[in-house]
């Protein structure tokens, strides 16, 4: 029963006199030191044992009748690890009151031994937000440029639709392979004068080909080098092409070797550009070629707008940067670092990068995530300062509204099944959401008193 009320009898309790001083260990770190003299902890060490004696209950005694001394023994080790915790709680809590603390990581705890009627002592190193002197963050100049679409870039943009919606289809006309063309390929491969498939039995797929068909540019070949050297080709020509293995190629045995291809071209394709007809244009959702290019015309305004909104922000977020001088919390660096070298390998890995070369780089990258890292951080906090000083918030509602977008594009019923889908814990996403809101409002706010010049401030002020 006495355990009962062992988590719940030090969280009413009158002030505790203490000590405390804080020392700067370096930039955005303290060393905070709590010292409790020998009465204060005889006081708070009897006033715990009487709260145990009062409810405790005893085998052969009534509640509230055992002996204090019986009490003492069999539970002081409770005793004392409860009023450690108190101890350190209130200390922490008065240390941050006193010295108006903004701690963003807490470590390296120290302390004296705490019994009945001895001083008590302990300190800690703890991470501050940095103070720092904002600069001048009204008025920042920013270049704008106009946004101006050409005829000839909407031509460029149509033909490039065009060329990627088209087919391919048999030559009609006597002429050798192009670059970009299909072409089918009848194939054997020999590496130092073998058999390619004699010299390793994982490469028996790659060791022959009939009537293999293969895109004559580097972007689409199978192997290095193997596409474009087809280009100058006729029909039933054959060639010699060298195909030199890397240290990253899928097949151990051919790793760093030079393979043979003796290849003879057996078909061409070619590809046709879609045609401007009836078909093309119910495809594309416009009812004749002027409402194609007037279609692409805005899709292309819209992204070179985007474009031209992100420089600006970003011209104006690295003239903030350059103007102001702070340091950043290591352990909120360390953390943010290892956050960026995970995204930075997602990324790589995505755009189908070796696993291999991602390891080989991966010093690179961790020195590279340490700079993007300071950097992450160092705007973070100075947005952080110009909301407080323009008094910008973040209402509870948009994040909900934010949160609900997300889930709906995911394609989810609802904020709660996209949360389960994508394992994720609401309190942490609120939390991501209403930093990223709060940042978006704040440089919007600081883009609304920014200096506007060059050929597109009207533009943008509208």
């Amino acid at each position: 029963m006495v355990a009962r009320y062992f988590t719940s009898i030090f969280i009413e309790r009158n002030p505790i006199p203490m000590k405390v001083t804080v020392e700067n260990t370096g930039p955005c770190q303290k060393q905070v030191n709590v010292e409790f003299s020998a009465e204060e902890i005889q006081k708070e060490y009897d006033e715990s044992l009487a709260m145990f004696a009062k409810h405790g209950s005893v085998k052969g005694f009534r509640p509230g009748k055992a002996p204090v001394e019986m009490i003492r023994r069999m539970y002081d080790k409770k005793i004392l690890e409860g009023l450690y915790d108190h101890l350190l709680a209130r200390g922490f809590q008065q240390a941050m009151k006193e010295h108006k603390l903004e701690t963003v990581a807490e470590y390296d705890l120290k302390k004296s031994e705490l019994k009945a009627g001895q001083p008590f002592s302990f300190s800690l190193t703890v991470d501050v937000e940095p103070e720092f002197e904002l600069p001048a963050y009204k008025g920042i100049e920013v270049e704008t440029k106009k946004v101006d679409i050409t005829e000839d870039a909407v031509g460029q943009a149509v033909d490039h639709y065009r060329e990627n919606t088209g087919k391919y289809e048999d030559l009609k006309e006597d002429r050798p392979v192009q670059a970009g063309d299909m072409v089918a390929v009848d194939y054997t491969a020999t590496v130092d004068g073998k058999p390619m498939a004699e010299v390793s039995e994982k490469a028996k797929g790659l060791a022959a080909g009939t009537d293999f068909w293969v895109i004559a540019n580097e972007e689409y070949s199978f192997l290095p080098g193997f596409g474009p050297a087809l280009v100058g080709l006729k029909v039933g020509a054959s060639k010699d092409i060298s195909v030199a293995f890397d240290a990253q190629a899928p097949i151990e045995e051919l790793r760093g070797k030079t393979g043979l291809f003796q290849a003879t071209v057996k078909k061409i394709r070619a590809k046709t550009k879609a045609a401007l007809d009836e078909e093309f244009f119910k495809s594309v959702g416009v009812k004749d070629e002027a409402e194609l290019r007037e279609t692409f015309k805005r899709m292309l305004q819209g992204e070179a707008e985007r474009h031209e909104h992100a420089r600006r922000r970003n011209q104006l977020i690295d003239a903030l940067m350059k103007n102001a001088t702070l340091d950043v919390p290591e352990s909120e660096a360390h953390d943010e670092s290892h956050r960026i070298v995970y995204e930075m390998v997602e990324e790589n890995t995505r755009r189908g990068v070796p696993e291999q070369e991602i390891r080989d780089n991966i010093g690179k990258i961790s020195e590279s995530a340490k700079t993007a890292a300071k950097d992450r951080l160092k705007l973070r906090y100075l947005l952080k300062r110009i909301a407080r000083e323009e008094k910008i918030e973040v209402a509870d509602a948009e994040v909900s509204a934010l949160m609900a977008q997300q889930a709906l594009r995911s394609g989810a019923k609802s904020v709660k099944e996209w949360l389960q889908q994508m394992k994720l814990k609401e309190g942490e996403v609120r939390k991501g959401l209403r930093a990223d809101l709060l940042t978006t409002k704040t440089i919007d706010a600081l883009m609304g008193h920014a200096k506007l010049t060059g050929e597109g401030a009207e533009a943008a002020k509208k």
